[in-house]
């Protein structure tokens, strides 16, 4: 089965998140999703075929929490779920020094 990455803009609060976890392991599995509730959009990272998207999207709309799915860089693919790099990563010079902000 293939696996993509997808990114859903959401309205879930952390408050929610307890009562939805067990949920969203039972569509998508443990571990193929994570929050960024300190983003604007409170943004679902999903690893995840195709078909199990749309259940999650199905779950989340029956719930009034799916606001939609947002597009992604290339290079934004590995700040998901297991492999996560450092932000210093994207920002590396010609010198190969990181800048730090």
């Amino acid at each position: 089965m293939k696996t993509d990455f997808y990114l859903l803009a959401t309205y879930v609060q952390k408050i929610q998140l307890l009562a939805i976890r067990p949920h969203l392991d039972v569509i998508a599995g443990t571990g193929q999703w994570n929050f960024d509730l300190e983003d604007n959009d409170k943004v679902l990272r999903l690893h995840s075929s195709h078909s199990t998207k749309e259940k999650v999207i199905r779950f989340l709309k029956r719930n009034e929490l799916f606001h939609k799915e947002l597009h992604y860089l290339a290079s934004e693919q590995f700040a998901h779920i297991g492999q996560v790099r450092p932000l210093s990563f994207y920002n590396q010079s010609k010198t190969n020094s990181y800048e730090i902000f």
